[in-house]
């Protein structure tokens, strides 16, 4: 083959478009052979920590927002990948579909430095897209419905954490029940015992609970005034009060006559 012939196919080799630095990566992404534009370059970086991996690391921007693992690998494939870290990432991927932000970048890291520089050199072939693998979580309207259901609360879950509610309040009313009644029940100063009629009421479950006075109202009950001693217990003494009373106003009303009386007599008529 003579040098001019070698030549001739050089130049009828079409590489990789540049752009501002960048080579353009052309992209078939769906059946519609629309294409998707990814742009690519050595990484360049002066941290320390990046020492070891620089010569190795290719630097990806505007990749498409469904973006996986497996579509860069595929899209490399021949070059072994040893490490991928996206610039961001709008979703956490443990819970639903990983999904990128638009125009978002990403680094990856290859074994040889010289995968970097087949990649950045490649011809311009057309590169398609990996297909939705089934083992992947869904896209699109199936994405949204997962999350919906991933979002509300297990059946049984709720219905266990509703009883456990129920039990504790159940034993609290219990308890507030029987140190109410255990107050109550309790001899004053002057050795009487406080009696309490219990009232009984339907609950949500069907059952009856008996209820008692609260021990607020109890507590004030204990604490009102204590009234002076009774006068005149027994009937008998509260029938011969009441004869004495009208006995004292029998008296008042004779008198009361006798003055009128009087009165009368004394009266005399002055005509001027």
């Amino acid at each position: 083959m003579t040098k001019n012939k070698v030549q001739a196919e050089e130049t009828s080799i079409t590489r990789l478009e540049d752009f501002q630095g960048f080579k353009i990566l052309p992209v078939i992404v769906n059946e519609d052979k629309v294409r998707h534009y990814i742009y690519m370059r050595k990484h360049e970086s002066k941290l320390t920590e990046d020492t070891k991996t620089k010569d190795r690391t290719l630097f990806l921007l505007n990749l498409p927002v469904d973006t996986t693992d497996r579509h860069i690998r595929k899209l490399f494939k021949g070059h072994a990948i040893t490490q991928i870290k996206y610039g961001s990432v709008e979703e956490d991927a443990a819970k639903w579909r990983q999904l990128l932000t638009s125009g978002s970048s990403a680094h990856v890291v290859f074994e040889k430095s010289k995968d970097i520089s087949e990649i950045l050199n490649m011809q311009r072939v057309e590169k398609k897209w990996a297909k939705e693998s089934e083992n992947e979580k869904p896209l699109g309207f199936e994405r949204y419905v997962a999350r919906y259901e991933l979002s509300r609360p297990d059946a049984k879950k709720l219905q266990e954490e509703v009883d456990t509610f129920m039990i504790k309040f159940k034993e609290d009313q219990y308890r507030k029940e029987r140190e109410t009644l255990e107050r109550m029940n309790k001899m004053d100063d002057d050795g009487f015992t406080v009696v309490v009629r219990h009232k009984k009421a339907k609950t949500t479950d069907g059952s009856i609970s008996v209820g008692a006075v609260s021990a607020d109202v109890a507590e004030t009950m204990r604490s009102k005034p204590k009234k002076k001693e009774l006068i005149d217990f027994y009937r008998f003494q509260m029938r011969d009060k009441k004869m004495n009373e009208l006995s004292e106003l029998r008296r008042k009303f004779e008198e009361d006559k006798a003055k009128i009386a009087k009165l009368k007599q004394n009266r005399k008529f002055k005509p001027y």
